[in-house]
């Protein structure tokens, strides 16, 4: 979900993404499109009129077209394959390239571009607190209580400021990540962790890649060795890589993840999605102690798109229009 990690790295490995991801015919406002989101895209439903931005891994995932299709009877006319809630997804919503993007809750744009987020009634998405993914071999007691210290105090509020900072400012990500810990701190020098090399990974969106930095940061003040291999990608290329030891920790949330390793869980609540992920990570890998931070994949319209189609919720998307 480091843009140390600048924008244009984000971009151009968004644009890469894209240009694996998205095939097919230019849809009505001429993008290239990946055909319909179903089978039954052109039918009469609100859905069918719009296109659908966001990451490839979307479309694939459990709670994204398939969710969207199950839970919802959500199909929208097309899929346009841009980036993970990065600014790709942002500016397609914002010029009218796409309808309805997968944007992050804490990404700053909704508010200041006035976007409206579709509540799910059904919970489609489940409880997606940030924690730790990491290498067995690599959670010594000093790393562990290291990254512990960062999630017992890591809040929703705190990441959402914090991305402002990030993503509106165009501050560094490292910066701010060591501002952060020091105003908290977490930033006092110690040997917890002295005498571990960790290689630490990031997604290719800003938040992760932040995120990323804050565990790398707090770990050098511990006296780990860090080096940082950022925007490596979506899960299908970080996760053999953390199994490989070619990366050792990354950021994640709980719920995806979740559905990442068991495609039919059906849990909800932070607790049992917790709970739940323990169980099914799978070796050599484990996750640590998880945050109160949360930040879930949101269906994104714009105002007038939602007032055009009186749009409250993602279940007003399969509405006849």
């Amino acid at each position: 979900m480091k843009k140390a990690l600048t924008s244009a790295l984000v971009a151009a490995c968004a644009v890469a993404l894209a240009a694996c991801g998205s095939s097919g015919s230019s849809g009505a406002n001429g993008l290239s499109t990946s055909g319909g989101a179903s089978p039954s895209g052109g039918g009469s439903t609100i859905a069918a009129k719009l296109v659908l931005g966001g990451s490839p891994e979307f479309k694939t995932r459990p709670d994204g077209i398939p969710g969207l299709e199950r839970v919802y009877g959500v199909t929208f006319g097309s899929y346009k394959t841009l980036d993970a809630g990065g600014p790709l997804t942002v500016n397609a919503l914002k010029n009218g390239q796409i309808d309805a993007g997968d944007i992050f809750t804490t990404d700053p744009s909704i508010q200041a571009d006035g976007f409206v987020v579709l509540q799910d009634p059904k919970n489609l998405y489940a409880a997606q607190n940030v924690l730790p993914l990491i290498n067995k071999a690599k959670a010594t007691p000093g790393v562990t209580s290291t990254l512990k210290a960062v999630s017992d105090t890591l809040d929703t509020s705190t990441l959402t400021t914090l991305n402002v900072h990030v993503i509106t400012d165009k501050q560094d990500p490292a910066a701010v990540a060591q501002g952060w810990l020091t105003q908290v701190g977490l930033a006092k020098h110690g040997t917890a962790a002295q005498g571990v090399s960790v290689k630490i990974g990031s997604a290719n969106f800003q938040e992760n890649v932040l995120l990323a930095e804050i565990y790398a940061e707090a770990l050098r003040d511990q006296g780990a060795t860090v080096t940082t291999r950022l925007n490596i990608g979506s899960r299908e290329t970080y996760i053999p890589g953390l199994k490989d030891g070619s990366i050792d920790l990354i950021p994640e949330y709980s719920g995806v993840l979740l559905q990442y390793f068991d495609p039919k869980a059906t849990a909800v609540s932070s607790a049992d999605v917790y709970a739940a992920l323990q169980k099914v990570v799978p070796a050599p890998l484990t996750v640590l102690d998880q945050s109160s931070a949360q930040d879930k994949d949101a269906i994104v319209v714009t105002k007038a798109t939602a007032d055009k189609y009186h749009l409250t919720s993602i279940a007003d998307l399969a509405k006849n229009g």
